[in-house]
């Protein structure tokens, strides 16, 4: 099956994948967007507690969240930060247990 190219984005559904972009571009997002995205997904709070917070609605602060995960996205999209650090990753996973074998075998 031939690779196509996407024309609408990904759609952001995994957690780790979003802390991961949240991690590599949050510096990028505003302080606002950045500590409504933290609190949501690392110290896992709800929308209604991130509203509390906030001082908005419920709907206002899911919005929140929402729009600074599809800017994260975006920035993926443009920049490929977090997937060329995911294959660094590999690459080290890799060197790492050859080096164990190789280590092993002496």
């Amino acid at each position: 099956m031939p690779l196509t190219v996407r024309s609408t984005p990904r759609p952001l559904t995994s957690r780790v994948l979003q802390e991961r972009l949240l991690d590599v571009y949050g510096a990028m997002l505003t302080d606002h967007q950045r500590d409504a995205c933290r609190l949501h997904l690392h110290e896992d709070w709800s929308f209604t507690e991130l509203a509390e917070h906030f001082a908005c609605t419920r709907s206002g602060a899911h919005d929140l969240v929402r729009r600074a995960l599809a800017q994260l996205e975006h920035f993926e999209e443009r920049l490929g930060h977090a997937a060329e650090l995911d294959r660094r990753d590999r690459v080290e996973a890799v060197l790492r247990a050859r080096l164990a074998t190789a280590l092993v075998s002496v």
